[in-house]
């Protein structure tokens, strides 16, 4: 965006981002005005829940590049071909079956979908960062792990980790390994809380000038429309959503009441969702 803008675009990298809050409450602190803005993905919308900190996606304008579709894959040795088989093999062996995930977040949220809203018993152990659940899927230290399409693909590809679903309504076409089926048709009582889709872009905080909302929106436009966003998109099998304005707040809106009231009826939030006016999803 950086030739739209015409100024340098400059990244910092803060600990204790996601849902701890700490981008956020910085781009809170500082001056509305444009020039300093928050990377973002799906996990910041828990912030209010995880912290206490009082900003819903009212208080944000959304910029949502694309995402991910969520896979559920377990370690090439584990002997296990379908969602089925993992179901059957985790209720006679509990304790040696279980799915890594994200310590919170989405992936998180997919991992204990199964348990809360199936029936189904699957174990979770969390970590800090997808990279590190993948790799413990990957070496055998549990048997399975939800992640991104984009962050298991070379594990895919090498043969290292097999894709039993894809985490959502429809099925997911996967380049050179074929069609992985969503979740819903083993599992159909999920259904309703799905799809429920990572995303990435920035965002900024409503009362932001009107005229800086919309040079930015006409910078994210040029971007999206690039070929550097479509080569990126390809190679992270990610999905194009290229949203802004009402449709970025009603598509991140959504998300957080779905992933908020799932973590608080697990009884896993800090805070309940009606503390900040997040609805609960119908």
């Amino acid at each position: 965006m950086e030739e739209t803008l015409g100024t340098k675009v400059l990244v910092n990298n803060m600990p204790g981002g996601g849902p701890g809050g700490t981008g956020q409450a910085f781009v809170m602190d500082a001056p509305h005005d444009g020039y300093t803005i928050l990377g973002t993905s799906e996990t910041p919308l828990l912030v209010p829940i995880m912290t206490g900190m009082p900003q819903t996606t009212k208080d944000f304008e959304y910029f949502i590049a694309g995402g991910s579709p969520g896979l559920l894959c377990v370690n090439k040795e584990s002997g296990i071909t379908s969602i089925e088989d993992l179901i059957a093999k985790t209720a006679a062996d509990p304790e040696k079956y279980k799915v890594a995930s994200t310590n919170g977040g989405l992936w998180f949220v997919l991992a204990n979908l199964f348990g809360q809203y199936a029936d189904v018993k699957l174990g979770n152990v969390t970590y800090d960062g997808s990279r590190p659940a993948i790799t413990a899927a990957v070496s055998g230290e549990v048997a399975a792990v939800t992640a991104s399409a984009g962050e298991v693909a070379d594990f895919i590809k090498s043969g290292d980790l097999i894709p039993l679903v894809a985490m959502q309504t429809e099925d997911f076409d996967f380049p050179g390994f074929g069609t992985i089926p969503a979740v819903t048709k083993s599992l159909p009582a999920l259904e309703k809380f799905l799809p429920l889709n990572q995303f990435i872009g920035f965002m900024v905080p409503v009362d932001t000038p009107s005229d800086v909302i919309a040079k930015l929106q006409e910078a994210f436009a040029v971007a999206m429309a690039s070929e550097a966003v479509k080569t990126f998109s390809e190679e992270q099998y990610a999905i194009i959503y290229n949203l802004t304005g009402e449709e970025a707040r009603e598509f991140s809106a959504k998300a957080q009441s779905t992933m908020s009231w799932i973590l608080h009826e697990m009884g896993l939030s800090e805070f309940s969702p009606e503390d900040f006016g997040i609805p609960k999803p119908e």
